[in-house]
């Protein structure tokens, strides 16, 4: 990463707080948030695997976590490197959370 780009885990931030700062980023940090935001998808998916190899019960609740987030970091893996650029902003920018906007326009 350059010196002027945020850090990975400051970009999560940034999807809520302010899109367009995202828009701004290059190209290659977007694909690499995208990895990493992926990344915490699938690790929250795993979660009820983990538990059932530590020998505890999963409730229905957290599988319905698995049912969630495994689509989303699986897809979010597939952008990051066959996706093009406008599909990979979108998946990051969630303008509705934009949250510097919404204080800003109410």
């Amino acid at each position: 990463m350059q010196a002027n780009e945020p850090s990975l885990l400051h970009g999560i931030f940034l999807c809520l707080w302010d899109s367009e700062a995202i828009r701004l980023q290059s190209r290659r940090w977007k694909r690499n948030l995208l990895v990493f935001t992926s990344g915490v998808c699938l690790e929250i998916a795993l979660l009820p695997y983990v538990a059932g190899w530590m020998g505890h019960e999963s409730s229905w609740l957290v599988w319905l976590l698995t049912l969630i987030f495994l689509p989303l970091g699986l897809l979010g893996l597939y952008a990051s490197k066959f996706g093009n650029d406008r599909f990979v902003e979108w998946l990051l920018v969630v303008p509705k959370f934009d949250l510097k906007r919404n204080l800003v326009d109410g």
